[in-house]
Protein backbone atom coordinates (compact mmCIF):
# COMPACT_ATOMS: atom_id res chain seq x y z
CA UNK A 1 0.00 0.00 0.00
CA UNK A 2 1.42 3.21 -1.12
CA UNK A 3 2.42 5.94 1.64
CA UNK A 4 -0.32 8.14 0.00
CA UNK A 5 -2.90 5.78 -0.12
CA UNK A 6 -2.14 4.76 3.93
CA UNK A 7 -2.30 8.59 4.79
CA UNK A 8 -5.94 9.36 2.96
CA UNK A 9 -7.19 5.50 5.03
CA UNK A 10 -5.37 7.59 8.18
CA UNK A 11 -6.90 11.22 7.82
CA UNK A 12 -10.31 9.70 6.40
CA UNK A 13 -10.82 7.72 9.69
CA UNK A 14 -9.49 11.08 11.74
CA UNK A 15 -12.09 12.96 9.14
CA UNK A 16 -15.01 10.73 11.01
CA UNK A 17 -14.22 11.82 14.31
CA UNK A 18 -13.86 14.90 14.01
CA UNK A 19 -16.64 16.06 12.24
CA UNK A 20 -18.21 13.82 15.60
CA UNK A 21 -16.49 16.03 17.29
CA UNK A 22 -17.07 19.55 15.46
CA UNK A 23 -21.46 19.22 15.85
CA UNK A 24 -22.06 22.48 17.83
CA UNK A 25 -20.52 25.71 17.08
CA UNK A 26 -17.08 26.07 19.05
CA UNK A 27 -16.71 30.06 18.98
CA UNK A 28 -17.58 31.80 22.60
CA UNK A 29 -17.81 34.39 21.47
CA UNK A 30 -21.17 33.63 19.59
CA UNK A 31 -23.05 32.20 22.10
CA UNK A 32 -24.98 35.52 23.55
CA UNK A 33 -27.08 35.00 20.42
CA UNK A 34 -28.63 31.62 21.91
CA UNK A 35 -29.47 33.20 24.78
CA UNK A 36 -32.09 35.26 26.00
CA UNK A 37 -33.55 37.42 29.21
CA UNK A 38 -37.47 37.70 30.33
CA UNK A 39 -38.55 39.18 32.99
CA UNK A 40 -41.29 36.75 34.41
CA UNK A 41 -44.05 37.96 37.37
CA UNK A 42 -43.15 34.58 38.93
CA UNK A 43 -41.53 31.22 38.35
CA UNK A 44 -44.59 28.93 37.72
CA UNK A 45 -44.39 26.37 34.91
CA UNK A 46 -46.91 27.97 33.25
CA UNK A 47 -45.18 31.46 33.29
CA UNK A 48 -41.60 29.76 32.78
CA UNK A 49 -43.57 28.25 29.43
CA UNK A 50 -44.65 31.23 28.05
CA UNK A 51 -41.53 33.18 28.92
CA UNK A 52 -39.41 30.05 26.85
CA UNK A 53 -41.98 29.92 23.67
CA UNK A 54 -41.01 34.06 23.81
CA UNK A 55 -37.09 33.61 24.08
CA UNK A 56 -37.45 30.65 21.17
CA UNK A 57 -38.82 33.03 18.63
CA UNK A 58 -36.20 35.14 19.90
CA UNK A 59 -33.47 32.94 19.18
CA UNK A 60 -35.12 31.54 15.52
CA UNK A 61 -35.25 35.11 14.57
CA UNK A 62 -31.74 35.90 15.28
CA UNK A 63 -30.46 33.24 13.84
CA UNK A 64 -32.83 33.28 10.37
CA UNK A 65 -32.70 37.02 10.19
CA UNK A 66 -36.21 37.75 10.03
CA UNK A 67 -38.12 39.94 12.08
CA UNK A 68 -41.02 38.25 12.45
CA UNK A 69 -40.46 34.75 12.51
CA UNK A 70 -43.36 32.61 10.19
CA UNK A 71 -45.62 29.97 11.95
CA UNK A 72 -45.19 27.24 9.94
CA UNK A 73 -45.45 23.29 10.82
CA UNK A 74 -42.31 23.06 12.08
CA UNK A 75 -42.20 26.24 14.42
CA UNK A 76 -45.68 25.65 15.97
CA UNK A 77 -44.70 22.14 16.83
CA UNK A 78 -41.46 23.70 18.54
CA UNK A 79 -43.76 25.84 20.59
CA UNK A 80 -45.08 23.77 22.21
CA UNK A 81 -42.03 21.94 23.35
CA UNK A 82 -39.58 24.86 23.84
CA UNK A 83 -37.69 22.48 26.21
CA UNK A 84 -36.41 20.73 23.68
CA UNK A 85 -34.10 23.44 22.50
CA UNK A 86 -32.63 24.67 25.50
CA UNK A 87 -29.71 23.48 27.28
CA UNK A 88 -30.75 25.23 31.06
CA UNK A 89 -32.43 27.96 32.54
CA UNK A 90 -31.78 30.13 35.33
CA UNK A 91 -33.54 32.82 37.15
CA UNK A 92 -32.03 35.83 38.54
CA UNK A 93 -32.72 38.97 40.49
CA UNK A 94 -32.34 42.30 37.72
CA UNK A 95 -31.86 44.06 40.49
CA UNK A 96 -28.42 42.84 40.70
CA UNK A 97 -27.12 43.44 37.00
CA UNK A 98 -25.56 46.37 35.45
CA UNK A 99 -27.19 48.41 33.23
CA UNK A 100 -25.58 46.87 29.57
CA UNK A 101 -26.98 43.65 31.42
CA UNK A 102 -30.81 45.18 31.51
CA UNK A 103 -30.50 46.39 27.86
CA UNK A 104 -30.40 42.59 27.19
CA UNK A 105 -33.65 41.77 28.87
CA UNK A 106 -35.87 40.63 25.65
CA UNK A 107 -39.27 41.80 26.79
CA UNK A 108 -38.08 45.38 28.91
CA UNK A 109 -40.31 47.16 27.01
CA UNK A 110 -43.57 45.17 27.24
CA UNK A 111 -43.49 43.81 30.79
CA UNK A 112 -44.27 45.13 34.00
CA UNK A 113 -42.44 42.82 36.07
CA UNK A 114 -38.88 44.13 36.97
CA UNK A 115 -38.37 41.97 39.89
CA UNK A 116 -37.63 38.82 38.26
CA UNK A 117 -36.33 37.56 35.81
CA UNK A 118 -35.13 34.34 33.71
CA UNK A 119 -32.22 33.42 31.15
CA UNK A 120 -32.51 30.68 28.84
CA UNK A 121 -29.22 29.25 27.26
CA UNK A 122 -30.36 27.76 23.62
CA UNK A 123 -28.80 24.69 22.28
CA UNK A 124 -27.28 25.61 18.65
CA UNK A 125 -27.04 22.01 16.83
CA UNK A 126 -31.15 21.92 17.70
CA UNK A 127 -31.97 25.52 16.72
CA UNK A 128 -29.93 24.41 13.28
CA UNK A 129 -32.00 21.71 13.13
CA UNK A 130 -35.13 23.42 13.54
CA UNK A 131 -34.29 26.53 11.12
CA UNK A 132 -33.91 23.37 8.64
CA UNK A 133 -36.99 21.89 9.17
CA UNK A 134 -38.97 25.39 8.90
CA UNK A 135 -37.02 26.31 5.95
CA UNK A 136 -36.07 29.32 7.20
CA UNK A 137 -33.00 31.47 5.96
CA UNK A 138 -29.80 30.95 7.87
CA UNK A 139 -27.95 34.33 9.15
CA UNK A 140 -24.44 32.70 10.32
CA UNK A 141 -23.24 33.77 13.87
CA UNK A 142 -19.91 35.49 12.81
CA UNK A 143 -21.46 39.09 12.47
CA UNK A 144 -19.31 41.76 11.26
CA UNK A 145 -19.27 44.70 14.12
CA UNK A 146 -21.56 48.32 12.91
CA UNK A 147 -20.17 51.29 14.49
CA UNK A 148 -22.49 54.46 14.52
CA UNK A 149 -21.42 57.96 14.01
CA UNK A 150 -24.20 60.10 15.72
CA UNK A 151 -24.28 63.89 16.04
CA UNK A 152 -27.40 65.23 18.05
CA UNK A 153 -28.55 69.44 17.23
CA UNK A 154 -30.21 70.27 20.85
CA UNK A 155 -30.81 73.65 21.73
CA UNK A 156 -27.04 73.73 23.35
CA UNK A 157 -25.76 72.69 20.51
CA UNK A 158 -24.70 69.81 18.56
CA UNK A 159 -22.14 66.99 19.84
CA UNK A 160 -21.42 63.42 19.00
CA UNK A 161 -22.73 60.95 21.28
CA UNK A 162 -20.46 58.40 22.32
CA UNK A 163 -19.95 55.34 24.67
CA UNK A 164 -21.04 57.26 27.57
CA UNK A 165 -24.40 58.53 26.10
CA UNK A 166 -26.24 56.31 28.35
CA UNK A 167 -29.74 56.51 26.66
CA UNK A 168 -28.65 56.76 23.46
CA UNK A 169 -26.52 53.79 23.91
CA UNK A 170 -29.33 51.67 25.93
CA UNK A 171 -31.90 52.30 23.45
CA UNK A 172 -29.08 50.98 20.77
CA UNK A 173 -27.73 47.94 22.35
CA UNK A 174 -31.65 46.81 22.75
CA UNK A 175 -32.57 46.90 19.80
CA UNK A 176 -29.47 45.46 18.37
CA UNK A 177 -29.71 43.01 20.75
CA UNK A 178 -32.77 41.33 19.71
CA UNK A 179 -32.05 41.49 15.92
CA UNK A 180 -28.51 39.73 17.00
CA UNK A 181 -26.13 43.01 15.33
CA UNK A 182 -23.18 43.25 17.25
CA UNK A 183 -22.76 47.27 17.42
CA UNK A 184 -20.69 50.08 18.96
CA UNK A 185 -20.45 53.48 19.83
CA UNK A 186 -17.05 55.25 18.80
CA UNK A 187 -15.08 56.00 22.16
CA UNK A 188 -14.51 59.82 21.13
CA UNK A 189 -11.35 60.19 22.66
CA UNK A 190 -7.92 61.65 21.68
CA UNK A 191 -7.56 59.29 18.27
CA UNK A 192 -11.10 59.86 17.38
CA UNK A 193 -11.06 63.66 18.44
CA UNK A 194 -7.92 64.11 15.59
CA UNK A 195 -10.43 63.33 12.83
CA UNK A 196 -13.76 63.22 13.41
CA UNK A 197 -15.70 66.38 14.70
CA UNK A 198 -19.41 67.53 15.24
CA UNK A 199 -19.32 68.52 11.20
CA UNK A 200 -17.89 66.02 9.90
CA UNK A 201 -20.67 63.67 11.52
CA UNK A 202 -23.64 66.56 10.52
CA UNK A 203 -21.86 67.21 6.92
CA UNK A 204 -21.49 63.37 5.97
CA UNK A 205 -17.68 63.51 5.30
CA UNK A 206 -17.63 59.37 4.60
CA UNK A 207 -13.82 59.35 3.25
CA UNK A 208 -13.04 61.40 7.27
CA UNK A 209 -15.07 58.59 8.59
CA UNK A 210 -14.30 55.53 6.50
CA UNK A 211 -10.74 56.45 7.91
CA UNK A 212 -11.66 56.84 11.94
CA UNK A 213 -14.04 53.86 11.51
CA UNK A 214 -10.46 51.38 10.83
CA UNK A 215 -9.42 51.51 14.30
CA UNK A 216 -12.46 50.16 15.28
CA UNK A 217 -12.83 47.02 12.55
CA UNK A 218 -15.93 47.29 11.52
CA UNK A 219 -17.55 45.87 8.61
CA UNK A 220 -20.01 49.17 8.26
CA UNK A 221 -20.91 51.96 10.36
CA UNK A 222 -24.28 53.71 10.91
CA UNK A 223 -24.68 57.51 10.89
CA UNK A 224 -26.98 59.50 12.30
CA UNK A 225 -27.88 63.01 12.15
CA UNK A 226 -30.69 64.48 14.31
CA UNK A 227 -32.31 67.44 15.58
CA UNK A 228 -33.81 67.17 18.90
CA UNK A 229 -37.24 69.00 20.52
CA UNK A 230 -38.64 68.71 23.31
CA UNK A 231 -42.27 68.69 24.30
CA UNK A 232 -43.97 68.65 27.86
CA UNK A 233 -40.46 66.34 29.16
CA UNK A 234 -40.73 64.06 25.76
CA UNK A 235 -37.85 64.10 23.34
CA UNK A 236 -38.41 63.84 19.75
CA UNK A 237 -35.36 63.35 16.73
CA UNK A 238 -36.02 64.73 13.01
CA UNK A 239 -33.03 63.71 10.78
CA UNK A 240 -31.32 60.91 8.81
CA UNK A 241 -29.50 57.28 9.11
CA UNK A 242 -27.31 56.66 6.88
CA UNK A 243 -25.40 53.45 6.71
CA UNK A 244 -22.22 52.90 4.90
CA UNK A 245 -21.13 49.23 3.79
CA UNK A 246 -19.11 47.51 0.65
CA UNK A 247 -22.05 47.41 -0.91
CA UNK A 248 -22.60 51.00 -0.89
CA UNK A 249 -25.03 53.77 0.83
CA UNK A 250 -28.30 53.07 2.08
CA UNK A 251 -30.60 56.26 3.73
CA UNK A 252 -33.79 56.91 5.26
CA UNK A 253 -35.33 60.11 7.31
CA UNK A 254 -37.09 60.22 10.35
CA UNK A 255 -39.40 62.74 11.45
CA UNK A 256 -40.61 63.54 14.80
CA UNK A 257 -39.68 59.96 16.70
CA UNK A 258 -38.75 58.88 20.08
CA UNK A 259 -35.30 57.70 20.74
CA UNK A 260 -36.31 53.82 20.65
CA UNK A 261 -37.88 54.22 17.34
CA UNK A 262 -35.36 56.03 15.96
CA UNK A 263 -32.24 52.92 17.26
CA UNK A 264 -34.66 50.50 16.22
CA UNK A 265 -35.11 51.80 12.24
CA UNK A 266 -30.92 52.45 12.54
CA UNK A 267 -30.76 48.72 13.99
CA UNK A 268 -32.62 47.36 11.01
CA UNK A 269 -30.87 49.30 8.60
CA UNK A 270 -27.78 47.86 9.52
CA UNK A 271 -28.73 44.40 10.22
CA UNK A 272 -30.66 44.46 6.44
CA UNK A 273 -26.91 45.95 5.28
CA UNK A 274 -25.38 42.56 6.23
CA UNK A 275 -28.10 40.48 5.97
CA UNK A 276 -27.82 41.42 2.11
CA UNK A 277 -24.23 40.04 1.97
CA UNK A 278 -24.49 36.97 4.29
CA UNK A 279 -28.23 35.46 4.80
CA UNK A 280 -28.44 32.18 2.99
CA UNK A 281 -32.09 31.27 2.01
CA UNK A 282 -33.22 27.64 2.41
CA UNK A 283 -33.01 26.47 -1.27
CA UNK A 284 -31.94 23.11 -2.29
CA UNK A 285 -28.68 21.78 -1.04
CA UNK A 286 -25.28 22.05 -3.41
CA UNK A 287 -22.25 20.24 -3.40
CA UNK A 288 -18.88 22.25 -3.36
CA UNK A 289 -15.68 20.74 -3.69
CA UNK A 290 -12.79 23.47 -2.42
CA UNK A 291 -9.14 22.80 -2.42
CA UNK A 292 -7.29 24.05 0.88
CA UNK A 293 -3.83 24.25 1.18
CA UNK A 294 -2.19 25.67 4.38
CA UNK A 295 -3.00 22.33 6.20
CA UNK A 296 0.19 21.08 7.78
CA UNK A 297 -0.61 19.03 10.79
CA UNK A 298 -3.27 17.47 12.29
CA UNK A 299 -4.10 20.39 14.84
CA UNK A 300 -4.37 22.57 11.69
CA UNK A 301 -6.80 19.82 9.81
CA UNK A 302 -8.70 19.10 13.01
CA UNK A 303 -9.29 23.10 13.64
CA UNK A 304 -10.21 23.57 9.52
CA UNK A 305 -12.49 20.55 9.96
CA UNK A 306 -14.47 22.00 13.06
CA UNK A 307 -14.42 25.68 11.83
CA UNK A 308 -16.53 24.22 9.03
CA UNK A 309 -18.69 22.45 10.58
CA UNK A 310 -19.27 24.98 12.84
CA UNK A 311 -20.83 27.40 10.32
CA UNK A 312 -24.42 27.46 10.72
CA UNK A 313 -25.12 26.78 6.40
CA UNK A 314 -22.58 24.10 6.02
CA UNK A 315 -24.51 20.73 6.56
CA UNK A 316 -21.74 18.16 6.08
CA UNK A 317 -18.37 18.09 5.43
CA UNK A 318 -16.18 15.34 3.29
CA UNK A 319 -12.95 14.80 2.82
CA UNK A 320 -12.19 13.64 -0.88
CA UNK A 321 -7.97 13.68 -1.38
CA UNK A 322 -5.06 15.37 0.27
CA UNK A 323 -1.66 15.85 -0.89
CA UNK A 324 0.97 17.03 0.98
CA UNK A 325 -0.51 20.20 3.24
CA UNK A 326 -3.35 20.62 0.02
CA UNK A 327 -7.05 19.17 0.64
CA UNK A 328 -9.91 18.61 -1.65
CA UNK A 329 -12.94 18.79 0.92
CA UNK A 330 -17.13 18.36 -0.53
CA UNK A 331 -19.01 20.80 1.73
CA UNK A 332 -23.03 20.28 1.61
CA UNK A 333 -24.57 23.90 2.31
CA UNK A 334 -27.59 25.80 0.38
CA UNK A 335 -24.84 28.36 0.04
CA UNK A 336 -24.55 29.42 -4.28
CA UNK A 337 -20.75 29.06 -4.99
CA UNK A 338 -19.78 32.72 -5.08
CA UNK A 339 -21.75 33.64 -1.87
CA UNK A 340 -19.77 30.43 0.03
CA UNK A 341 -16.57 31.55 -1.16
CA UNK A 342 -17.33 35.31 0.09
CA UNK A 343 -18.52 33.99 3.22
CA UNK A 344 -15.33 32.38 3.88
CA UNK A 345 -12.87 34.99 2.94
CA UNK A 346 -14.60 37.89 4.83
CA UNK A 347 -14.69 35.71 7.88
CA UNK A 348 -10.83 36.20 7.72
CA UNK A 349 -9.53 32.31 8.34
CA UNK A 350 -9.23 31.66 5.03
CA UNK A 351 -6.86 33.63 2.33
CA UNK A 352 -7.96 33.63 -2.11
CA UNK A 353 -4.55 31.77 -3.22
CA UNK A 354 -3.17 31.81 -6.90
CA UNK A 355 -5.26 29.50 -9.04
CA UNK A 356 -2.90 26.71 -10.26
CA UNK A 357 -4.37 23.00 -12.16
CA UNK A 358 -3.10 19.83 -10.12
CA UNK A 359 -3.17 16.80 -11.57
CA UNK A 360 -2.76 14.73 -8.47
CA UNK A 361 -5.80 16.51 -6.90
CA UNK A 362 -7.74 16.35 -9.95
CA UNK A 363 -7.50 17.46 -13.66
CA UNK A 364 -10.18 19.53 -13.00
CA UNK A 365 -9.67 21.25 -10.09
CA UNK A 366 -7.78 24.64 -9.37
CA UNK A 367 -5.60 24.14 -7.01
CA UNK A 368 -5.54 25.76 -4.08
CA UNK A 369 -9.00 28.15 -3.90
CA UNK A 370 -8.16 29.11 -0.65
CA UNK A 371 -4.96 28.82 1.91
CA UNK A 372 -6.34 27.95 5.73
CA UNK A 373 -4.88 30.53 8.01
CA UNK A 374 -3.93 29.04 11.18
CA UNK A 375 -3.91 30.93 14.33
CA UNK A 376 -1.75 30.52 17.50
Amino acid sequence: MSRLLVAAVAWSVLAHVTTAMAQEPSNQNTQWLYQVDQYVADQSEQTRRQAAQRSLLRVVSRVSGLVSVPRNASITQALRNPERYYAKYVYFDPKGVDPNGLNRIDNAKESDATALAVRFTFQPAMIKQLARSAKLPTWWSRRPLTLVWMVLDEPDGRSVVDQGAVSIRSALDYAAHQRGLPVLLPAMDLDDSLLVSTAVVWGKFTDVLDQASDRYKAGQYLLGRFSVQEILGERFFTGEWLVRSEDGDTSRFIRGSDIDTVASIGIDMAAQSVLDQHLVFADAQRQHELVVSGINDIRAYSSLLDYLQSLEFVDDVMLLSMRRNTLKLRVNTAATDEQLHSLLVDDGRFARAAEATDVELGAQTKAPEFVWLVRS
